[in-house]
């Protein structure tokens, strides 16, 4: 890499000016331009390509989430070029109307404002599927396809996934008039088992599982991005390094994507072009939630609150409110006074009941030491892993 050439540049918060990146390399983001054909990858693309050149009406793509499901279809939709008519569905929570009227938008068969406001706005599904019916009849004509890609499939209601069949009951001639691939989890599997989803199942034509990368496959993976992007030789990985992201991101390719890109932001904030292990475990612990605990100020910066008698107290612990010092100075002189007076009374008291009773006061009990807040600890490693494994929850909305 060559050196920045001016201070400018080493100013500049974007990782990817540092390291001379035309773009991102990690975006969470489903561009086929990208895809990386793994062993796995290209396994899937080759079984589902074939399925589909086949005619074959249904297709089931399963994988873990982050593995790369999305991705893969939109390469394929893709590779099929400008005769293919195409729709990938990302809402698992529709109702059959509604994802009919995607498709037809998908299909350029009518606008977004005709399906708020046109004749189908209204239409049950019996008539959106006649109109459906009617223009992939016509595609037979002209030697086109339409492939569905439903995602997060999942989570799809039991009478979405009836209906889903009975769009594969469609043909011409023998030939079937759409393609409809269903994409999710392994939990699909388990779903399609039960007694109500048989008819669908034994639809299936094809089965393909995306299973993860390979510790060697992630850091092909990453160098593949990185060359994507502009340069594959901007940074290095350490092989130390490489191993721990392919460790922690469990050879998903969403994973792989969120830890490389912030430990790249990591690298650029020390201006490293080799990425260590250290900076790996940096980002995972920040991408945690972990903080590095606030330093130690001999003078803190207080900013009155007007109208509340407080300050906002910002170092030494962190940030807290306190009483500003006019009501602190008063609150400590009628504190004295009251200790004061309150003492007074112990000692005239105290000496007559002694007189009297021949009894003496027990000594005050000592003041405890006050408990100072300490900063949260840095997260395990059982932590890490366990964020890693609940990625899915955070990111399952963008693409498989």
């Amino acid at each position: 890499m060559q050196p920045p050439d001016s201070l400018k540049s080493l100013s500049d918060p974007l990782y990817e000016t540092f390291y001379g990146l035309k773009e991102q390399p990690f975006a969470i983001s489903t561009d086929p331009k990208f895809l990386f054909l793994s062993a796995p990858h290209r396994r899937a693309y080759d079984e589902m390509m074939h399925g589909i050149t086949r005619d074959e009406s249904l297709l089931l793509l399963t994988g873990e989430t982050g593995s790369g499901k999305t991705t893969l279809c939109r390469a394929i939709i893709g590779a099929l070029g400008e005769r293919a008519f195409s729709s990938v569905l990302h809402q698992p929570y529709m109702t059959g109307p509604e994802m009919l009227r995607l498709i037809l938008r998908d299909f350029d068969l009518v606008s977004k404002e005709d399906l708020r406001r046109g004749t189908l706005a209204a239409a049950d599904v019996p008539h959106l599927m006649e109109v459906l019916e009617g223009f992939l009849r016509s595609l037979a004509s002209i030697q086109s396809r339409a492939i569905v890609v439903i995602d997060e499939a999942q989570s799809l209601s039991p009478t979405l996934l009836d209906e889903v069949r009975m769009l594969t009951a469609f043909e011409k001639d023998g030939r079937r008039l759409i393609q409809i691939v269903l994409c999710g989890q392994p939990m699909l599997l388990n779903t399609l088992k039960t007694e109500a989803m048989y008819a669908l199942n034994e639809r299936i034509t094809r089965r393909v599982v995306l299973t993860p990368l390979s510790a060697a496959e992630v850091e092909s993976y990453i160098y593949h991005r990185l060359a994507i992007a502009g340069s594959a030789d901007a940074v290095s990985f350490q092989p130390e390094a490489m191993k721990l992201v392919a460790e922690l991101s469990k050879g998903l390719p969403r994973r792989v994507n969120v830890l490389a890109d912030r430990t790249l932001q990591e690298g650029r904030a020390v201006s490293a072009t080799v990425i260590t292990t250290d900076l790996v475990k940096k980002a995972a612990k920040s991408l945690a939630g972990a903080q590095a605990p606030p330093p130690e100020s001999a003078d803190p910066l207080i900013v009155p609150i007007e109208g509340e008698g407080m300050d906002l107290v910002i170092g030494g612990p962190g940030v807290r409110r306190e009483p500003n010092r006019f009501v602190r100075m008063a609150a400590i002189g009628a504190g004295t006074i009251a200790i004061l007076a309150i003492a007074a009374y112990w000692f005239v008291g105290s000496q007559t009941l002694a007189s009297a009773a021949n009894f003496s006061m027990p000594a005050p009990a000592p003041l405890k030491t006050p408990v100072v807040a300490t900063a949260n600890p840095l997260p395990s490693d059982a932590e890490l892993e366990s964020y890693f494994r609940e990625m899915a929850r955070y990111f399952g909305g963008s693409g498989g």
